[in-house]
């Protein structure tokens, strides 16, 4: 190739070393390194290779930067296709900008750059007669560029993208690697080394792969924001399959993001800025515009058949496999495979083996940029021929992907057609919310047949169990094909009590409970020849909650006969609703044989709606166990309930089974626990809203912020009546009536404790009382306390034992027998000690010493030491700080209140814990999964912990912590407790 002097070489410009806005880097340590040690040991040539945006220009002005090369004279430049015919283009970029030195010795023949490099023509010799055969001239002109960098003195040349290097330029390196100049070192970067043709071994050769997911989740916290933020595995793991590593990609993606809101940083964390489906659509849609430019010049490099490839790989995404490539395109093996690799050898594919493994772009934005950019109509005719392709595999995975590729393509009825088919794969596999999904999407709009609609509805009616329909979406399409004269009155049947369930199951308002509740009874004649579905609506209206007109004879009439008619089935789903609900209302109202009915269920089902089922039952279970104060038992269903739904890969209920663990493990004295509660109150797939929100207001009510606290106990007691949760109702009702300090409260929690005792005597469950009677007015207490002692008997309910003996202290102190009232809160303190409950515990300690001092004896003061230990270790100021006059009366001097213990700058037992399993590889929603947390406790604990420890990263993490050391080396001790708790074990002396 002829090429020719540049004219104007004074229109390079220098380029600063290190852009003051480039963020720091990461994961490139031994990199730059081994540059800087090359460079620093002129003659020396060093190249620096990868593919575009991988930061080779950022690592080779790191370089030159460091103080080693900082008494070098700098000279930048770079190769450009524009430049291509301008010979030694880039040499001479870089030498424009040399200093201005007195070079002694340079030869006439050095007078031949005098046209080119203009600026130095003071320090140049005359220019020489010119040469009418180019390439003499062109070699010439190369000479002298060898002979001025050889006279430059201490110089590091750094020239880059020298893919584009012109035959001049080469020829230059050449030269020089034959003839090194001493005080010379070239740094080189390029695409691929294997297009410079550079004969001879170079000094270093730096190859720069992409980052790691954990470095590019570094680099982008670096780029959007300080030291102080913190960003998730799961936000840098989504961000890494979008940039695939490269720090341009990287830079240039977080960038967009946060200034389109999709970024945003809330309380030091980073998040995305819209949640579910939206967020996905948002970030589909959102490809940065340079990144996007690059990834569309090196997809028009390709040719025809490259070109098609590449777009019906695209459009495949996670199928997009050589062979389905080959069938969508219409080329065969061999072409296919010549395609793929050209898209390879650009940077837009991975390394793949034909037939072997799916194909994957460079990272999603790369794909994104391809598939944009395929015009409409195209567009829709390759999703056409995606979607009968991978129907014609047979292949479950890939029949539940042709759904989507129908909806692109417009073709409805096949779209729905393929959901149907997508929504039976997903029963099968117990992914009963993506059943739920495509079915629902498809009786919206309206894509199934009229004599289809019931069927298609009762499928739909099957997959909404358990979920909560929020919109009412689910039951108006029930509704709908429950009312359409075409379907069968068995199907209707069928459809009246698939609604009924599930509005049941969202838990409305009370008129939509009392209308499910018709509903279902109506379906109780009309299945009369399905024995299945009839146990099965019979047991619903045996549930012991959610129903508020529903007392315990009724109840146990529906129950009787929903075992009658199991007996005429061998379904196993009616078998796992019966027998659930049966144990569930036994352990309810603390019948002896609750526990073997809960004992008797099976582990395991044979379908995963069976499992479902089961999961749902054990939580209802330990809720039940809950208020009837076998704490530890509850934790054991909550336990089985994780173990069958980690063998059965169903993950629905997680949210759930830790929420349940949470209520008990404050009930306990964790204090742990709190740190979630404000996150369970507000997450929307926890189960029991009803019970988050309560457990939020008690623990506002221990730190005080007693307004707050009854606007929730409030709300919370008036929806909890309203749709039948007796149970909730009343350790509302009890926390409000102990927090009502005016006589509008406290005749508000006096009408409130009415309501809901005369609730309890309608529904004749008396061990639901337990919570109220230490705390509403004694008035109600002597009312109830006959028919709530003759409701106890026979029953197996601890808590309810405690709360008898302290109603009747109450009663005894009331009536001025005080010596009375001091036994009967004895044996109170002792009941609730060995639930274990602290807090009532530490409450009967204080009613004890009171008593003990109406009655003239001498107050037990450990008593009331071990009273505000509990609170004040709890953080129950409210409570402790009640507690004063009572320890002053006693004539006990005042401890100071520690609260809740500080740990400065060193790990608190629940930061190491998590940081522990972090280091160890887990993640958050493991370490959630694994201690009963939320994520969102998970991300608070690991972001204190790395920020006390002085980590940004997992890796650095693990490096830190040791197993059993803390932070400064130490061992951590546990922290003592002041109640024996299910965590720890210690226990109170009950004596």
């Amino acid at each position: 190739m002829r090429s020719k002097p540049c004219e104007n070489p004074s229109k390079w410009q220098e380029v600063s070393v290190v852009p003051p806005d480039d963020p720091p880097l990461v994961e490139r340590d031994s990199d730059l390194a081994s540059l800087v040690k090359a460079l620093a040991l002129p003659p020396a040539v060093a190249v620096v290779e990868g593919e575009p945006g991988i930061g080779k220009t950022r690592l080779v002005r790191q370089a030159i930067a460091e103080e080693a090369l900082a008494d070098r004279q700098q000279l930048l430049g770079s190769a450009r296709p524009s430049l291509a015919s301008c010979p030694l283009g880039p040499v001479i970029e870089a030498l424009a900008t040399a200093d201005r030195p007195r070079v002694q010795g340079l030869s006439a023949l050095s007078g031949v750059l005098r046209t080119v490099l203009p600026d130095l023509a003071d320090i140049l010799p005359p220019t020489p007669p010119p040469l009418e055969d180019p390439q003499l001239a062109r070699h010439r002109l190369v000479r002298a560029t060898a002979e001025l960098l050889s006279r430059l003195g201490p110089t590091v040349l750094v020239l880059e993208d020298l893919q584009w290097v012109d035959e001049a330029t080469v020829e230059l390196l050449r030269m020089i690697s034959a003839r090194p100049p001493p005080e010379l070192s070239v740094a080189i970067t390029c695409s691929s080394s294997a297009a410079l043709p550079i004969p001879g071994p170079t000094t270093a050769h730096v190859h720069l792969s992409p980052l790691s997911a954990s470095a590019a989740g570094r680099l982008a916290g670096a780029i959007l924001g300080g030291p102080e933020t913190v960003m998730s595995r799961e936000l840098m793991d989504l961000l890494y399959e979008r940039n695939g590593g490269v720090p341009l990609v990287v830079r240039e993606d977080v960038l967009l993001l946060r200034q389109r809101g999709l970024l945003c940083l809330v309380n030091g964390e980073w998040s995305l800025g819209s949640s579910g489906e939206a967020a996905v659509v948002d970030l589909s849609a959102t490809v940065p515009p340079t990144v996007g430019a690059e990834i569309i010049a090196r997809a028009r490099s390709l040719g025809a058949a490259g070109s098609a490839a590449l777009e019906a790989a695209a459009v495949l995404a996670d199928s997009a496999e050589p062979g389905l490539v080959a069938r969508v395109t219409g080329m065969d093996a061999d072409q296919t495979s010549v395609a793929l690799g050209d898209a390879t050898r650009y940077g837009l594919l991975r390394d793949h083996s034909l037939d072997s493994i799916t194909l994957r772009f460079r990272h999603e934005l790369a794909r994104l940029a391809i598939y944009q950019a395929i015009p409409g109509h195209r567009r829709r005719r390759l999703h056409a021929v995606v979607a009968r392709e991978l129907a014609s595999t047979g292949c479950d995975a890939m029949v539940v992907r042709a759904v989507e590729h129908h909806k692109h393509a417009g073709d409805i009825q096949g779209w729905a057609t393929s959901a149907e088919a997508a929504a039976e794969i997903a029963t099968t596999d117990g992914s009963f919310e993506a059943a739920h999904a495509n079915l629902r999407d498809v009786l919206q709009a309206g894509a199934v047949a009229e004599e289809r609609r019931a069927e298609v509805a009762i499928k739909l009616g099957w997959a909404a169990l358990g979920g909560v329909d929020r919109t009412g979406a689910t039951t108006a399409l029930l509704a709908v094909a429950q009312k359409r004269g075409i379907a069968s009155p068995a199907q209707r049947a069928e459809l009246r009590l698939l609604r009924a369930w599930s509005s049941l199951e969202s838990v409305g308002s009370r008129q939509e409970t009392d209308a499910a509740v018709g509903e279902m009874c109506t379906a109780i004649g009309d299945l009369a020849r399905r024995p299945d579905l009839h146990a099965i609506a019979l047991a619903i209206l045996a549930m012991p909650t959610r129903l508020p007109d529903r007392d315990l004879p009724m109840q146990m009439s529906c129950l009787n006969q929903a075992r009658a008619a199991l007996a005429q089935t061998t379904d196993p789903m009616a078998h796992a609703v019966v027998l659930t609900t049966a144990a569930h209302l036994l352990l309810t109202i603390g019948s002896p044989e609750g526990w073997p009915a809960a004992d008797a269920l099976p582990t395991h089902g044979d379908r995963p709606d069976v499992n479902r089922q089961m999961i749902r039952g054990l939580l209802n279970l330990a809720d039940a166990a809950l208020h009837l104060g076998h704490y530890s038992r509850s934790l054991e269903l909550v336990e089985r309930g994780r173990r069958l739904a980690a063998d059965a890969q169903s993950h629905m209920y997680d949210p759930q089974l830790r929420a349940s663990a949470l209520r008990v493990r404050w009930r306990t004295g964790d204090i742990d626990a709190e740190d979630q509660a404000s996150g369970l109150a507000g997450d929307p797939d926890v189960h029991g809203q009803l019970h988050a929100r309560l457990l939020s207001a008690q623990i506002r009510t221990e730190r005080g912020r007693l307004d707050v606290a009854r606007r929730t106990l409030r709300a919370v007691t008036e929806e909890a009546c309203g749709v039948g949760e007796i149970a909730i109702a009343a350790h509302a009702v009890a926390e409000f009536n102990r927090v009502a300090l005016t006589i509008a409260h406290r005749r508000l929690g006096h009408a409130f404790a009415r309501q809901v005792l005369d609730a309890l005597a309608g529904r004749q469950i008396w061990v639901w009382a337990a919570p109220l009677l230490p705390f509403i007015p004694l008035d109600l207490v002597r009312a109830v306390l006959p028919r709530y002692r003759s409701g106890l008997a026979g029953r197996d309910a601890p808590l309810a034992r405690a709360a008898l003996s302290f109603a009747e202290a109450r009663v005894s102190e009331q009536d001025g027998d005080a010596s009375r009232a001091s036994t009967g809160y004895r044996r109170a303190r002792r009941g609730y000690a060995a639930l274990p409950d602290p807090r009532l515990v530490a409450h009967a300690c204080a009613s004890e010493v009171r008593s003990q001092i109406s009655a003239g004896q001498a107050p037990d003061t450990d008593l009331l030491r071990h009273a505000w230990s509990t609170f004040t270790g709890l953080g129950a100021v409210w409570d402790a700080n009640r507690l004063r006059q009572l320890m002053r009366t006693a004539g006990l001097a005042i401890p100071h209140r520690r609260g809740r213990p500080g740990y400065g700058n060193q790990l608190s037992p629940r930061e190491r814990e998590v940081a522990d399993l972090a280091a160890s590889g887990h993640t958050n929603r493991e370490i959630a999964a694994n201690l009963y947390l939320s994520d969102r406790t998970v991300k608070y604990h690991l972001a204190n912990a790395m920020r006390k420890l002085e980590v940004s990263s997992r890796r650095q993490l693990r490096d830190v912590l040791e197993p059993g050391s803390s932070a400064n080396g130490s061992t951590q001790a546990p922290r003592d407790h002041t109640c024996r708790c299910v965590r720890c074990g210690r226990e109170l002396n009950p004596s």
